[in-house]
This record gives structure tokens, C-alpha cells and sequence, in this order.
């Protein structure tokens, strides 16, 4: 009950975030690699900014409406940890809750294409499938972010 009870808060939160915030990858095409590493920032429909700060130990904060997510400040609710395979194209991005004993609760599936080295789309159905690639995406599920700071 407790596991059920941290994926719906995580998937409603990132839900409501995601529109709203921030992911990033590498490209597979053979140019210049581009890296997730940073602060990502973006507006989703409603007009509610997010971000996601990535870093290179595979950690991740979300920030939502100016509250903290997988960080200290998060009251005990864990940590976020993201895995992104870069060899996929598009590249997968798993957004991935552990407690503070280091087990796993559950991740958000999404994939991540670089439209630039400083601009990305990302997309998720926040459920247990992930999207195959970005046709028929809509802005409930696909959203633009920005890095802000690398």
C-alpha cells in the first residue's frame, strides 16, 4: 500500500510538473553528444514553470511551483534518480522514486529528443507504458523545455 501510495503521488506530481518542467539527452545520429547534466526549465499549458536539475551521480530534482522534489527538502518522501539510454532513438528516459533504504517505487517512462543542444521535447503518458515516439504527440503529454544552466 505504502509502494502504491509513492507511485501515485510521484506520477501525479511529475503529471502536473512535467507539463511543466524539465529532461534532457544525448544525440545517436554522430554529431556533437549532448548530455541530460543540467538545469532544464519550461511553461507547460497551464502556465506553470518547473524544472528538472540533473546530475552526473544519476540524482535528479524536480522543482514544481517553487516546491522541491528528490532532494533534502523533499519531507521524507525520497529520492529521485534518473537512467536514460542514449542508444535508443528516441533516447529513453526513466524518472525513478527510491526510498531512503534504496528501493525502488516506481518510475515515470518518457522519451527525449534534442531539437537543439540547449532545447528538448520531451513526452510521457505517466503510466506504466512509454511512447514510442513523438506521432500524434499533444500537449498533455509532450512538452519543450530549455537548459537554463548546463
Amino acid at each position: 500500500m505504502h509502494r502504491i501510495r509513492i507511485i501515485a503521488i510521484l506520477a501525479s506530481i511529475i503529471a502536473l510538473g512535467i507539463v511543466s518542467c524539465a529532461s534532457g539527452a544525448k544525440k545517436q545520429d554522430g554529431r556533437d553528444k549532448y548530455s541530460l547534466v543540467g538545469v532544464w526549465e519550461g511553461i507547460d499549458r497551464t502556465g506553470c514553470l518547473g524544472s528538472f536539475h540533473f546530475y552526473e551521480n544519476g540524482r535528479v530534482i524536480l522543482v514544481i511551483d517553487g516546491r522541491s522534489l528528490g532532494g533534502s527538502e523533499s519531507n521524507g518522501l525520497g529520492t529521485l534518480r534518473y537512467s536514460a539510454d542514449y542508444s535508443k532513438n528516441p533516447i529513453e528516459l526513466d524518472i525513478i522514486g527510491v526510498d531512503s533504504d534504496g528501493i525502488e517505487h516506481g518510475r515515470i517512462l518518457m522519451i527525449v529528443h534534442f531539437l537543439s543542444r540547449d532545447q528538448i521535447k520531451i513526452r510521457t503518458f505517466f503510466n506504466e507504458i512509454r511512447p514510442e515516439n513523438f506521432d500524434n504527440e499533444n500537449i498533455d503529454d509532450t512538452i519543450l523545455l530549455d537548459r537554463v544552466v548546463e
